[in-house]
């Protein structure tokens, strides 16, 4: 039988216990017995009432018994409170997984509210913008970040537009802002950290405008020789064989830059080297021989050679890059200095060809800048000893993908020392190249 039937059969059996104790002579007593069933049925009911009202405003709930309809009731109701528990449990698990990622976020992420002030903050804002998510929540953003290009930006509430600005905190980043929208009229503003971004679209610029620069100078040149050739039908040879070494020359130069170019692109866009056994003792008695030629006697050029041991790598590449070493050398020492090629073993087992010259040095605030494309401490004394500015980006690029390094050292005076530095993944020991 039903439960829920049953408070009816109870009525209903009241009553007729009354019909048959009034079918006697003593039809008040019947329904006395009714009445009072019906009220200690009602008593029954408001006890169970009282005990349900009780346990619902406890805030810790025992399991609750009864019999009957209200044993289903209870048990259906502490079920039902028991998944719905389960349930938030599981919602606030989510919710601080969810607010936990977003704090270990590397893009700043703030949470304003419909008058824009502050809700929420991840770490990554208190870094990139400088606020605090004890000292800030519930402040309008527009107090803490005081940036007029901000404020009007965050007031247009123009969603598809980002914003690039300086970080608030640190000078040296550059953020893009964006707005997202949430429910309950908030928005939630990002802030990314493009610096790197930024640092490269700035390099690119710089390496358009720095490659039209170089070849504005030799290509104007030609042309101005072509151009007077055209206005001289009737001069004699001579007259134009005299212009033709430095037509020559600005030819070169060109040539020079292209080839460069042309290396930097193929080390970029291939990602492996073709490896091979490279002998180093050879390539650096070959590089000591070109130096000497280079030099035209002008140097002392000293060779040495403290091991016998081979490389793992790409003998091209590797001499493409270390012959830029020892040019420059030869470029930039003044007439009577001296110049050492050195390829020897390193302490941590790896090994290390160096090129030392007695020139005129380079200043500590250029050295991290050197391998940059174009970069030059003098511009005009490094044309006029035929550089591009792109030997030393060639020579950072090879030795990355031979996983080496480029060490530079120097004294403003005394002169420099460039190092490759090969790891001992890629040596050949001496004992082995010679088994």
């Amino acid at each position: 039988m039903s439960f829920w039937w049953r408070p009816l059969w109870i009525v209903l059996a009241l009553g007729v216990l009354a019909l048959i104790a009034s079918a006697g002579n003593h039809a008040g007593s019947g329904w006395m017995l009714f009445a009072g069933g019906l009220v200690a049925y009602l008593i029954y009911h408001l006890r169970q009432l009282s005990r349900l009202s009780i346990w619902l405003n406890r805030d810790e709930r025992p399991p609750l018994s009864g019999d009957g309809l209200w044993g289903d009731v209870f048990y259906r109701l502490e079920k039902l409170l028991r998944d719905r528990r389960g349930a938030q449990r599981k919602t606030a698990a989510d919710l601080e997984q969810m607010l936990e990622a977003t704090r270990s976020l590397p893009d700043g992420v703030v949470i304003l509210d419909q008058d824009n002030r502050i809700v929420w903050l991840n770490d990554a804002a208190e870094r990139l913008l400088g606020l605090s998510a004890q000292r800030d929540l519930g402040q309008f953003v527009l107090y803490l970040l005081r940036n007029s290009r901000f404020g009007e930006w965050l007031m247009s509430e123009d969603l598809a537009r980002t914003l690039t600005l300086e970080s608030p905190s640190a000078r040296e980043h550059t953020l893009s802002l964006q707005i997202v929208p949430l429910p309950r009229q908030q928005k939630m503003l990002v802030a990314r950290d493009i610096t790197e971004l930024a640092r490269v679209e700035a390099m690119r610029r710089d390496f358009v405008a720095n490659v039209s620069h170089e070849l504005r100078t030799p290509v104007t040149v030609i042309l101005g020789f072509l151009e007077a050739f055209e206005d001289m039908p009737g001069a004699e040879p001579g007259e134009f064989r005299k212009h033709i070494p430095l037509m020559r020359e600005q030819s070169e130069r060109i040539r020079r830059l292209v080839d460069d170019l042309l290396a930097l692109a193929r080390l970029e866009s291939e990602p492996d080297t073709r490896d091979e056994t490279v002998d180093m003792p050879a390539l650096a008695r070959r590089l000591g021989d070109e130096a000497e030629s280079l030099s035209q006697g002008q140097h002392h050029v000293h060779l040495m050679l403290d091991c016998q041991a081979r490389l793992i790598g790409n003998s091209q590449e590797l001499y493409s890059a270390l012959a830029n070493l020892v040019t420059n050398a030869v470029r930039y020492t003044p007439a009577g200095g001296q110049i050492g090629i050195r390829w020897g073993m390193a302490e941590n087992g790896g090994a290390s060809f160096s090129v030392t010259d007695s020139g005129e040095g380079i200043e500590a605030r250029h050295i991290p800048r050197l391998t940059e494309r174009f970069y030059r401490v003098d511009r005009g004394r490094s044309r006029a000893t035929g550089g591009t500015g792109l030997g030393l980006a060639i020579v950072k690029h090879v030795l990355q993908r031979h996983q080496a390094r480029l060490r530079i050292d120097s004294t403003v005076g005394k002169g420099s020392t460039f190092s490759a530095q090969f790891p001992f993944e890629r040596v050949i020991p001496e004992a082995a190249g010679s088994a």
